[in-house]
This record gives C-alpha cells, sequence and structure tokens, in this order.
C-alpha cells in the first residue's frame, strides 16, 4: 500500500554526545533502525518565518474579544503569540533542544504497507529492564515526553535503570510516515504497528503500554490484542457510564471531586466537541484550510492547549508555540485526523462496547481534563490494580504535571511487576 511520508530531511548520525549513553540498542532488535538527528531543511523553517512574518494584524470581533474564551481563542493572546513567534521563537533552538534525547528511525512493513516510524528512547543496559511504551494523543507529539525523559535521567544511568522508555510517533504525526492513501486506517491498525515496532525493538516477551487521549485507545487495543503488552496504564478515560453502575444523581459513593469531573466532561461534549466533529466529518476540508496555514494552525490548536489544562499550571508560550510548528513544519495536520473518523458522531461511542481488559489496568485521573471518569467506573474498563485522582492537571499531564504522571506511572509498574518479571 501506498504511504506518505512526512517532507523532511532526516541527518542519521551516529549516536553521540548527550545521546551516546542513553542510545544504545537493545541486542535483541530485529528491525532495520537507524539513530537520527531530526532537522528541517533551511528553506522550509525560512518560508515558515515568512509567513507567520507576513500575517496582517488580525479582525476585532466580539467574540474574539471574549477574554472567557467561551467562543474559542481571544484576540489579544493570538497577537501576544504571533508576536512572541516572530520575535522571539527559534525552530532551530527547539531542534539542538530536542535532539539531545536519542532519536531513531524504524523500517516496518504491517499488513502490506510500509512505514518509517520515528521515536524517542531512553534504553537501560539492564538485562530485565522493564519497557514501557508511551503514546500521545492530538494534538499532542512525542515532545509530550521530554520532560519524564529528564525526570528519569536525574533518577537513573543507563547501567542501572530498571526501565526502557520508548515514545513512538505515530502513524501520520511528526516525523513518522503517514498512513496510507489507497485504504481507509483506524487506531486498530496504528496499534498494530505499534505493536510491531515495539516487538522489533526485541520487547515481544512483553512491554507496558501508558498512554491519553489517543494514545489511551492505542494502550487500550494493545491491551486487548496483543500478548506481548502485558499491562496498560491510562491517563485518560472516556466518560461513558458502564453497563450497571448506579446513575451519578444516585451514586452516593461518588466524591466530590467525582462529580466535578463528570460535570465537566459533560460540559466538553457540550460546548467543546465541535472539533472533534469537524475532523471526523470533513477531515480533508479541514486539511487544506490548516495545511499551509501556521497562522491557523495557530489558533486551531493553541485553543486547545489553553482550554485544556489546569489554569493554575498554564503551558508556556514557548512549549505551545514548539507543538503547532512542529505540527506545521513536518505537516502533520492533515495526516492526524484519521483517529476521529471513528467518533464523529459521538464522542467515543466504542468505549462502550469495548472488551473489559483483564490485564493489570492503571488510570491516573487529573480533574480539569476533558473528559474522566470515577474509580467504580474505571473498574468495569479493566482489571484496576492502581488509581490516583489528583487534585491538579488536565488533558496534558506529561507537560503540566510531569513529576506527578511519571510517578504513578513507576508505582504501577512496580505494583504490578515487584520482582521486574513480565
Amino acid at each position: 500500500m501506498k504511504s506518505i511520508t512526512a517532507l523532511l530531511v532526516f541527518l542519521a548520525v551516529p549516536c553521540i554526545g548527550g545521546q551516546a549513553p542513553w542510545g544504545q540498542l537493545p541486542p535483541s532488535v530485529t528491525l532495520p533502525v537507524q539513530p537520527t538527528q531530526l532537522s528541517i531543511p533551511r528553506k522550509v523553517v525560512k518560508r515558515f518565518e515568512k509567513d507567520i512574518s507576513q500575517q496582517r494584524d488580525f479582525q476585532i470581533t466580539w467574540e474574539n474579544s471574549q477574554t472567557d474564551r467561551r467562543f474559542g481563542v481571544d484576540h489579544e493572546w493570538m497577537a501576544t503569540a504571533l508576536q512572541h513567534w516572530r520575535d522571539q521563537f527559534s525552530w532551530r533552538e527547539v531542534e539542538a533542544s530536542v535532539n539531545r534525547h536519542p532519536h531513531f528511525m524504524a523500517n516496518l512493513t504491517v499488513d502490506a504497507t510500509e512505514l518509517q516510524i520515528h521515536f524517542m528512547a531512553l534504553f537501560s543496559k539492564k538485562r530485565d529492564a522493564i519497557p514501557i511504551a508511551f503514546f500521545h494523543g492530538w494534538p499532542g507529539s512525542f515532545l509530550e515526553f521530554i520532560d519524564i525523559f529528564e525526570i528519569v535521567k536525574s533518577q537513573y544511568d543507563p547501567e542501572s535503570s530498571p526501565y526502557h522508555l520508548v515514545v513512538p510517533s505515530l502513524p501520520g504525526f511528526t516525523f513518522s510516515s503517514g498512513p496510507p492513501i489507497d485504504s481507509n486506517w483506524g487506531i486498530a491498525n496504528t496499534s498494530a504497528v505499534m505493536d510491531s515496532l515495539l516487538q522489533g525493538l526485541g520487547f515481544g516477551e512483553g512491554y507496558v503500554a501508558q498512554g491519553g487521549d489517543i494514545g489511551s485507545f492505542v494502550a487500550q487495543t494493545l491491551a486487548l490484542s496483543s500478548p506481548s503488552c502485558k499491562a496498560v496504564h491510562l491517563n485518560f478515560i472516556p466518560s461513558v457510564q458502564p453497563p450497571g453502575v448506579p446513575d451519578p444523581q444516585n451514586d452516593t459513593s461518588l466524591t466530590p471531586q467525582d462529580r466535578q469531573v463528570l460535570a465537566r466532561s459533560q460540559e466538553f461534549v457540550n460546548t467543546k466537541q465541535a472539533y472533534a466533529l469537524e475532523q471526523g466529518t470533513r477531515p480533508a476540508t479541514l486539511g487544506f484550510v490548516l495545511s499551509h496555514n501556521p497562522v491557523g494552525l495557530l489558533a486551531w490548536i493553541g485553543e486547545k492547549f489553553l482550554a485544556w489544562t489546569d489554569p493554575s499550571r498554564a503551558l508556556s508560550l514557548h512549549q505551545i508555540l514548539t507543538h503547532i510548528s512542529t505540527y506545521h513544519l513536518t505537516q502533520t495536520i492533515s495526516r492526524s485526523f484519521y483517529a476521529y473518523r471513528e467518533t464523529s458522531y459521538s464522542l467515543y461511542p466504542e468505549a462502550a462496547v469495548a472488551p473489559r481488559i483483564e490485564k493489570p489496568m492503571g488510570y491516573s485521573r487529573f480533574p480539569y481534563d476533558n473528559s474522566g471518569v470515577p474509580e467504580s467506573w474505571a473498574k468495569e474498563v479493566g482489571n484496576l490494580v492502581f488509581y490516583q485522582a489528583h487534585e491538579r492537571g488536565g488533558h496534558f499531564p506529561a507537560l503540566e504535571y510531569p513529576e506527578a504522571l511519571w510517578e504513578d506511572i513507576e508505582s504501577f509498574v512496580q505494583q504490578t511487576f515487584p520482582d521486574s518479571t513480565l
């Protein structure tokens, strides 16, 4: 099958400098894997800088003057963000920062589809290290997990780390190939690719899958379909009431935060899910609108980073611009909508009928996420052996509260596999 490859230049280089200690591939790798540094061609970066420098002033309207952002991103934020993008943002500085961590490109074929998959990794040299695969969502990317990499590097060295950490770019996102252009593609296909990647890295005996947003569906699919996936940790579960649990208004076991989370989830469905319906029903049109329009992308994605996070730990403008620049420069946006076709008319309908996960499952709930469930509901989703309801944090906990998320993941893994045996 034909697949779309991002129009990028990858500079394949030996693992040198800061990459070397953590960049040694496991000895049992069976895939063609190339250590890589990420670099966007100069002419692409120059065109991007020219596009944002030539953007005209925005038209002020009553809707975009509302600073509570009930109608979307506001004029003041857009003007400030654009000015920062023009005057203070450096893509080459982003590349230099990102390339401090080991990156790789893997070539694999799944169901007759040839793909190049980018992934970032910290490989341990311990023979019994537990592989943990982190799966991002939309509008996220591998960039979400850089702070967790920094935490793990401060905790361990390659000789002592009890974990391999692998962060793939899902097909269609950033530096990975896009899905096929001659057939449909969905979460099941992406999950099969991720399983092939992890098995090809030598982790066929077992790995732990972790995810939020779209990544949570990938992780759950792996838990249900792959014998190699031994456990799953989620930081996102759709607010779909499982059969047999009491209605929230009659459930006296729910905590005040449980009720707040369910109310926020319902408010999201009522007033903030239009983007998902558009991406699911008219992805082709929206792709044309946003693909060559960095300022349009700033509004479309910037809104999500503003609205889906804990207001007490707002993401910095630099963080937001880094994610949006990465999407634009890698031509990600039109390649990344495919997951929404499966959820286009009702958010996450498949969650109501998905089989229960019988493998060990952990769930970290962050109250400012778009969707969340009480512990009793999570127990119906899977074999819940770890649960943590946080007081802070939103849809992007790896960016907002990386210490808390990593502490949960590590606690879950240690609790589930106390002797490091998967």
